[in-house]
């Protein structure tokens, strides 16, 4: 006859004064090996150090706001589960405060430093020689990367040159002759699309009077010098101007005339029309780049990024009845591009 051979009888075999301390045994090593199962789980599951990314804004407005939100966005949707501190810094158009930030960053041993625009870009690359930079909406090519001796670096452009504006402007306003452009001398990449401005402008047979300023209250002395027959007032992709979009609408709507520019979030602000890139999406681009480095994907096999999807923003109560959205609407067919009024998308081909 088979006795079943199990932990309770063989306990039924035990003596009475033995039982409690066998019984304290198996406490004491079931105990063990749970703590043991502890530790293997915590040693496969290891918890991920916070990640620190820091960018750097030359200043703050409406199309840098975006450009932040789509990076940020995008980063935060790849790692849903990890700690992630970003360090948002505004150098207030202040070159030693921008300095300063970089430095910052650099001693903070960030992850990522994420320069906003042409200057950030360059200093950033001139003080950072190790940790990766993925730079945003800066003049700075594939070529400009490939001759860095530090392929620390990588990035998304997003620059409209010279000749395609003026190619807009004409399209959606045949007749123009004069336009004025207003910039800041403190951007080094408006001297090269004024001097493609100028060569298109009188192959076009169109005036191109240009006022500069160095510091936003001077827009007012600027505005005094508005030839009296222009019929546009054109600023280009410029931070300084930018942040002041609200003191060039009223001089624009003064005089009843459209005012031209670069981004979409100075048409959401007031201006008329801008041909450019959607601000979010450049982010978003960075974003993706960005994901890719801290998953571990050499920087250096990184190449810039050029963004492709042209759109056309257009404020209908601002465009002073001088452009018509047929116009826009013709433009945007014939050249393949995206139109959208104030954040709506209308039409794409």
């Amino acid at each position: 006859m088979l006795v079943p051979f199990n932990l309770l009888s063989i306990l039924s075999f035990v003596q009475p004064r033995f039982l409690s301390v066998i019984l304290r045994l198996l406490f004491c090593f079931s105990a063990f090996l749970g703590c043991c199962t502890s530790i293997h789980a915590e040693q496969s599951s290891p918890v991920l150090k916070p990640l620190q990314i820091g960018i750097l804004i030359p200043m703050d407005h409406a199309a840098i706001r975006d450009i932040v939100a789509g990076f940020e966005g995008v980063v935060r949707a790849h790692y849903p589960n990890r700690t992630i501190y970003f360090n948002v810094q505004s150098a207030q158009n202040d070159i030693k405060l921008q300095r300063s930030i970089i430095e910052l960053f650099v001693g903070k041993k960030m992850d990522i430093i994420v320069p906003v625009g042409t200057s950030a870009t360059q200093m950033t690359l001139s003080l950072v020689k190790e940790q990766p930079i993925v730079s945003l909406a800066a003049q700075y090519t594939e070529v400009d990367r490939q001759k860095r001796v530090f392929k620390n670096m990588t990035g998304v452009l997003d620059e409209i040159g010279g000749k395609k504006k003026l190619a807009f402007i004409k399209s959606v306003m045949p007749k123009i002759k004069t336009i004025t452009l207003i910039y800041h001398s403190g951007n080094e990449k408006n001297y090269a699309e004024i001097a493609e401005l100028k060569t298109e402008s009188k192959a076009l047979g169109i005036t191109l009077q240009t006022l500069m300023i160095q510091i936003l209250p001077e827009l007012e002395t600027a505005a005094r010098a508005i030839l009296p027959n222009t019929e546009v007032i054109l600023i280009g992709k410029d931070h300084l101007l930018a942040s002041g979009i609200r003191m060039l609408i009223p001089i624009a709507a003064s005089r009843g005339i459209p005012l031209m520019t670069s981004d979409e979030g100075t048409v959401a602000e007031g201006a008329a029309v801008a041909l450019g890139v959607s601000e979010r999406m450049i982010g978003e681009e960075g974003g993706k780049l960005a994901i890719k480095v801290l998953d571990g994907y050499p920087i250096k096999n990184l190449p810039m990024q050029e963004m492709q999807t042209l759109i056309a923003f257009y404020n209908l109560s601002a465009t002073q009845e001088k452009i018509t959205v047929g116009a826009l609407q013709d433009y945007a067919l014939k050249n393949h591009i995206v139109l959208m009024k104030r954040g709506k998308r209308l039409q794409s081909s």
